[in-house]
């Protein structure tokens, strides 16, 4: 590429590319495994084991931290400093590990409550087995943090498909054993424990000299303080796409919850096209804002929206073309109830699919507080809509809620960035004639 290009480079194609390709396979991955589950153990059971990934998801955030955040931020950021790298390499995974042991141990003794509250005991079994996973989660995330703050998307791709690979073996493994639908809640935790290994040894935290270890301490508070403003915005992104899942689990049926989650897991794949990109991009903002060149920032953030819209086309007209033909595979009703979720949600994804890969920069840019400020009032709103809708209209109401939810965090992410940054005319006209408003 020219130097036109700027951070449009050769490393970025390739990074984008190796991570598409880890994305597919996840996707691919994630398709078989619901395809899997419907037909094999049943719809309720389809229900089940998407109520369990939703609370593994919601608690995994809470092991975590935010933590991972920090690392990514702050090693992205020391990008040129080895011995700074190490050190906050090193105090991210002792923070991590403690806090992860703290949630797997409370959400392994709250599953029982878990399964009561959503009146379903498989959900709280399921729960329990995945309950240790989330210590070695905390950790994983935050060893995948670092590599994503230093642009290893080699080696950040290749565990993502290890692990999504992973919890399929198990579900196999489950069938083949005849063993109940809710032990592939231990799936979790088995993919985790597989991970955890070739991560240490990617990272290699325990590298340390003298310097390192003067500074753990400092960066233990640095990580702690950055983590405690990012923990909702980690917390609420994650369960994004999910707040309709938990609250329908509340309203209605398991039977109804894995209709609308068939059509979900479609939407959860076509989310993760721009999200890919926002992973690639995230340290690419810490230089760009840190340059303090507003007009580049403005450009590169068109560039990747222009970039992220059109692969959500795409991808969405393949989905949506080979969806009808999936009915004779699945129970009866499967497919015919969850096309219309499917149609109308992901009208609401497409007009936000733009934002996604920018939608971390207020992190990026150092202001985890006002990141998770913006993502708690975009979850409030999402919360708000699904239970004003999901009692008159069902799984229908939730479908329209979220993807009305979608639309305004598209705006909210607009004007934050305005206010915040400060980019005036934000992400959309951020550094143009428009937006600069005079020379």
């Amino acid at each position: 590429m020219t130097s036109s290009s700027g951070p449009l480079d050769n490393k970025l194609a390739g990074d984008a590319a190796w991570n598409y390709g880890a994305f597919a396979l996840m996707a691919g991955t994630g398709v078989i495994l619901n395809f899997f589950i419907a037909a094999h153990f049943g719809t309720a059971a389809l229900g089940v084991f998407n109520q369990i990934y939703a609370v593994y998801i919601v608690a995994a955030q809470m092991a975590v931290f935010g933590i991972h955040d920090s690392a990514q931020k702050y090693i992205a950021q020391h990008s040129s400093d080895t011995g700074v790298r190490q050190t906050v390499a090193r105090a991210a995974v002792i923070a991590a590990t403690g806090f992860g042991i703290v949630v797997a141990a409370l959400v392994g003794l709250c599953a029982d409550l878990i399964g009561s509250i959503v009146d379903s005991q498989p959900v709280g079994l399921g729960v329990a087995m995945a309950a240790p996973g989330l210590a070695f989660f905390a950790i994983n995330k935050v060893l995948m943090g670092i590599l994503n703050g230093e642009r290893r998307m080699r080696a950040f791709a290749m565990m993502q498909g290890v692990r999504v690979l992973s919890i399929l073996g198990f579900a196999f493994l489950t069938a083949y054993q005849d063993w109940p639908a809710y032990v592939l809640g231990a799936g979790f935790t088995v993919a985790e424990v597989l991970i955890f290994v070739p991560l240490l040894i990617f990272v290699r935290p325990w590298r340390m000299d003298a310097e390192v270890q003067a500074g753990t301490r400092e960066w233990l508070r640095r990580h702690l303080d950055f983590g405690a403003k990012a923990l909702p915005n980690g917390f609420l992104a994650e369960s994004y796409v999910r707040v309709d899942v938990l609250m329908l689990a509340v309203f209605v049926d398991d039977a109804a919850v894995g209709i609308y989650s068939f059509a979900a897991m479609f939407i959860e794949g076509l989310y993760q096209v721009p999200v890919v990109i926002r992973t690639v991009v995230n340290p690419v903002l810490v230089k760009l804002i840190g340059d303090g060149d507003k007009p580049a920032l403005g450009r590169f953030g068109r560039r990747i929206m222009v970039i992220s819209i059109a692969i959500f086309i795409a991808g969405a007209g393949a989905v949506h073309l080979v969806f009808p033909h999936l009915a004779p595979y699945f129970p009866q009703g499967l497919v015919a109830g969850a096309e219309p979720i499917l149609f109308i949600l992901t009208i609401g994804l497409g007009l936000y699919a733009a934002f996604v890969p920018l939608d971390f920069i207020l992190m990026q840019a150092g202001m985890p507080g006002r990141q998770s400020i913006l993502m708690t009032l975009n979850i409030a709103i999402n919360v708000g809509l699904n239970g004003i809708l999901i009692p008159i209209y069902g799984i229908e109401g939730a479908a329209m809620a979220t993807a009305t939810a979608f639309v305004l965090s598209a705006l909210t992410l607009n004007a934050a960035v305005w206010r915040w940054l400060p980019l005036p005319g934000g992400l959309v006209f951020g550094g143009s004639s428009l937006g600069s408003g005079r020379d």
